[in-house]
């Protein structure tokens, strides 16, 4: 569960700060480690009290490639950054401060990243992670991110997602159940509990085919799973409902197609559609709360950050506060 701040004055840098330090302690983290969430988290609020006027500070816990910890992003439609190398340079500053804070950002965070386009804003993605276990873990085939918030005014959101590792296959899940509220918030729950149980022997189909069957006794939900294997080189897409999906990859795009129709009230038989699946392929899959106008031209060079700069950055721009809205990014290794 992710937590965004809105940060347009001095006194949101502490409830900034005061909710890092609450997520970091309830993920276990020691002091030393606690008090670099504590610092990421004042100087990107700072920051954009300071040059962007006003932006969100999104906090969550991560897990990637065998870490755990704390995600820190900062997003803003400020002046952007004129010259990046020279803002991480301790002294540089444009506002008469002592110019020490993406410098002190990257040397706090096990994750550093900003993506920046001058006069669109930026966004900073800063990772803390608890000490490394002992024993390595292989490379992932798979690294993953979402940003999800609910509809202005309401504390529940109806939207939900799910990424299952099965080794040689992953399971990506994106869920919105029909309207706001509880309710929706409770379908998607439901239909979430059904990827959950599914096997590593499961199809796609299989998993919305079940969806159906056991959401007969909710409001129903729209949603779609996408089944992806490296060895294979595929990517099994099955979805019922106005979510958006998208592959991108070798330079082009692949639109994957959902069926009409709302799960747990009145699907019709399911139909799968299989693309290819490359190492570093892109696939971004959102809910109706976002705008289904974004065009990635607009965004040089976006493709090539982390799953969260993506999300984070498409969500800034295209995210609707009519409507609960979620965006689930994930790339191949």
């Amino acid at each position: 569960m992710e937590t965004t701040i809105e940060v347009h004055e001095p006194s949101q840098v502490g409830e900034v700060r005061r909710a890092a330090a609450d997520l970091a302690r309830a993920e276990g983290m020691n002091d030393t480690e606690m008090g670099h969430v504590a610092l990421v988290a004042t100087e990107v609020s700072t920051n954009l009290v300071k040059y962007a006027k006003r932006g969100s500070v999104t906090l969550a816990r991560f897990a990637e490639a065998g870490r755990r910890g704390i995600e820190i992003v900062a997003t803003d439609r400020g002046p952007g950054f004129a010259d990046f190398a020279a803002s991480l340079r301790d002294g540089h500053s444009t506002s008469g401060s002592l110019g020490v804070g993406l410098g002190s950002i990257k040397r706090a965070s096990t994750y550093f990243d900003v993506y920046s386009v001058a006069g669109q804003g930026s966004a900073v993605l800063a990772r803390v992670a608890k000490a490394a276990p002992g024993v390595g873990k292989a490379a992932p085939a798979l690294i993953a991110s979402a940003r999800s918030a609910p509809k202005r005014g309401q504390t529940e959101c109806g939207d939900a997602w799910r990424i299952r590792d099965f080794g040689s296959r992953q399971l990506i899940c994106i869920v919105d159940g029909l309207g706001h509220g509880p309710l929706a918030a409770s379908a998607a729950k439901q239909a979430i509990a059904v990827v959950d149980a599914a096997s590593p022997t499961d199809t796609a189909a299989d998993i919305l085919q079940s969806a159906h069957e056991q959401l007969k006794e909710t409001r129903g939900v729209v949603m779609a799973v996408l089944a992806l294997d490296a060895a294979a080189g595929t990517a099994v897409f099955c979805g019922v409902g106005n979510i958006m999906a998208v592959i991108l990859q070798d330079a082009g795009s692949e639109h994957l197609l959902s069926i009409e129709g709302i799960a747990g009230y009145n699907l019709r038989k399911v139909r799968s559609q299989t693309a290819s699946w490359k190492a570093n392929a892109v696939v971004i899959l959102n809910t109706d709360g976002l705008s289904g106008r974004w065009n990635l031209a607009k965004y040089p060079g976006l493709l090539a950050r982390h799953p969260s700069l993506i999300a984070s950055v498409l969500f800034r721009d295209h995210a609707r506060d009519t409507d609960d809205a979620t965006i689930v990014v994930a790339k191949g290794m």
